[in-house]
């Protein structure tokens, strides 16, 4: 549960520590700060030009305008920057300083109260999802097996499990998906039959995949995702039903309700949600070198090679780049990459096969 304290930390603070009312006075700090700054600045550069080119007329006027314009420009992204400081300081910390003004104990006490609900709520909603795994990911369309399914998966899947030290298995579960994709639960794992069809049945690039889902199990990656979403469960709440109205209403409502809610938003967005994904991509790392660990290194390149867009679906860049919970498929790459192999970028139409160089100097690799 504590494997990705970045988004622990996040979810305590963006939905038990007053995160979303800091965003807010921060907001309304910046919008205030930047007006009193370029007001305030505009007239001090006003005055400034004044007193400098009072006796030339075209002096005066180049200067007026020109510290009079360059003065509320930058007076405004002081009072922005000051404005949205303190804001966000005053909304985050200024009732905790209260409580703990009026009495310390009374402040310490709170504070682990927070802690102790948001670690309660984490526990039982992970909980729940342990317990219901088995349904929840049968809504989505997982089922049992077939025999030949079996046949084929089921040796793979012990071998690579023997090679990785583990006494006990997930239980595997199929998916008629067509996409090329596997997944790890707390319980299970899931094969899209659209992986298997991509790869023809092969057994190598099925090792690598299973090595990796593996070790997300072993690790108790999803274990963590749930918790984490268990602790910012109400938080997580209120962002879907806000995001659920605003997708409802068009116009004057729609406005009125952003208006409202944008603090849960932004602290979402632009808080939690990239914190835990940067700590899911870590993880996407570490089960690549599960497979590399497992002598299955060329399984898990040839799925990497053949899919060349990164796992995430992606609709802009932010999506991409700061909210994806997979690396570029590239980088994957280079990290299971053999130390003294040079290996091509892949195409394809191009080479996909290593080739064995002699790397000396202060470029060999570690």
């Amino acid at each position: 549960m504590l494997r990705n304290p970045r988004g622990l930390i996040a979810a305590l603070l963006t939905t038990w520590f007053n995160l979303p009312a800091g965003v807010l006075l921060g907001g309304i700090g910046m919008v205030a700060g930047g007006i009193t700054g370029y007001v305030g600045g505009a007239f001090a550069g006003h005055e400034q030009a004044s007193s400098l080119a009072d006796n030339i007329p075209l002096l005066n006027s180049l200067l007026g305008s020109a510290l009079l314009q360059g003065g509320g420009i930058i007076g405004m992204l002081v009072g922005i920057a000051a404005g949205a400081i303190g804001g966000f300081l005053v909304g985050f910390l200024l009732p905790w300083i209260f409580i703990a003004a009026a009495s310390p104990i009374e402040g310490v006490g709170r504070f682990l109260g927070q802690l102790l609900v948001a670690a309660l709520c984490g526990f039982l909603y992970t909980m729940y999802h342990i317990a219901a795994e088995s349904w929840i990911f049968r809504l989505y369309g997982a089922r049992q097996p077939s025999r030949r399914e079996r046949e084929l998966i089921e040796p793979v899947l012990e071998d690579c499990a023997r090679r990785m030290g583990l006494t006990s298995l997930p239980r595997l579960l199929m998916s008629d998906d067509r996409g090329p994709n596997a997944a790890a639960g707390a319980r299970h794992i899931i094969v899209n039959r659209g992986f298997l069809e991509h790869f023809e049945y092969e057994r190598e690039p099925l090792a690598g995949v299973l090595c990796h889902e593996l070790t997300h199990w072993r690790n108790a990656d999803s274990i963590s995702n749930m918790f984490i979403r268990g602790v910012a469960l109400p938080l997580y709440l209120a962002y879907t039903a806000c995001a659920w109205l605003l997708q409802m209403t068009r116009g004057t409502i729609a406005f009125v309700i952003m208006l409202m809610t944008w603090p849960i938003l932004v602290s979402i967005r632009y808080v939690l949600m990239p914190l835990q994904a940067a700590g899911s991509r870590a993880a996407e790392y570490r089960a690549d070198q599960g497979a590399v660990f497992a002598g299955h290194r060329d399984g898990i390149r040839q799925v990497l090679i053949k899919f060349r867009e990164s796992f995430d679906g992606a609709s802009s860049g932010w999506d991409l780049a700061i909210l994806g919970t997979h690396p570029p498929n590239e980088l994957r790459l280079e990290r299971v990459e053999e130390p003294g192999i040079a290996y091509p970028l892949p195409d394809a139409g191009g080479p996909t096969e290593p080739t064995p160089v002699i790397i000396t100097g202060s470029l060999a690799r570690d």
